[in-house]
């Protein structure tokens, strides 16, 4: 028995008790995703407190990046990055409440090498931008495939293989009235990118629409 199964979240939050259910959302499901957090989109699903939700996400980069030869500042159409499930409606939320979200497990889908990284020209935080001037010369454009496997980790090369330890980038609640992109962080979370969103984690999120 896990200590969810024993928390406060169990007895009171998680449908109070009640019999939780069970739902999968693929991608065919989702069928648009989304580029801003905001309430003008149509919930795609609507759930019960307490419901147990398996969601098949896109990377960064909606899988546009297959080779290490290809240039990101090429394929890829800047701002639309970072695409979103959802809206995923909770019944009974209402405006004020606090939002719990568990997160069961993370697994990696589609084709190997899945993981991907990447340098891109005038974007993150290793290259100068506009608001991050860097004294260094720019770094060159680069991209970097992975195989991600969740027992034997990520292959970086032949001698170093980084350990399997997945968490979800971006996870948020729809702002009250803004339509914010999906590459920033903020009060209702967004891309926050913190590695500690992981397998095990609560995250509390404001409800700031009913």
């Amino acid at each position: 028995m896990s200590w969810l199964e024993t928390s406060i979240m169990a007895r009171k939050g998680l449908a109070r008790g009640e019999m939780r259910s069970t739902h999968s959302m693929t991608e065919a499901d989702q069928g648009k995703y989304h580029y801003v957090y905001g309430p003008y989109a149509d919930p795609v699903l609507s759930v019960d407190p307490g419901t147990v939700l398996s969601v098949e996400t896109h990377d960064a980069f909606e899988g546009k990046i297959t080779s290490e030869s290809d240039k990101p500042s090429e394929i890829l159409n800047f701002p639309y990055l970072n695409p979103q499930n959802g809206p995923i409606n909770v019944n009974g939320a209402q405006k004020g409440d606090c939002l719990a979200v568990y997160i069961k497990d993370i697994h990696p889908r589609g084709p190997q090498p899945a993981g991907t990284t990447c340098l891109i020209p005038e974007f993150g935080g290793l290259v100068g931008t506009g608001n991050t001037a860097l004294l260094n010369p720019p770094l060159p454009e680069r991209v970097k495939k992975l195989n991600v496997d969740p027992v034997t980790g990520i292959k970086w090369s032949e001698r170093i293989t980084l350990p399997y330890e997945p968490f979800i980038g971006t996870i948020g609640t729809s702002p009250e009235i803004e339509a914010i992109s999906s590459l920033q962080p903020d009060y209702y979370g967004g891309n926050m990118d913190l590695p500690d969103v992981g397998v095990g984690a609560v995250v509390y999120l404001p409800v700031n629409v009913a």
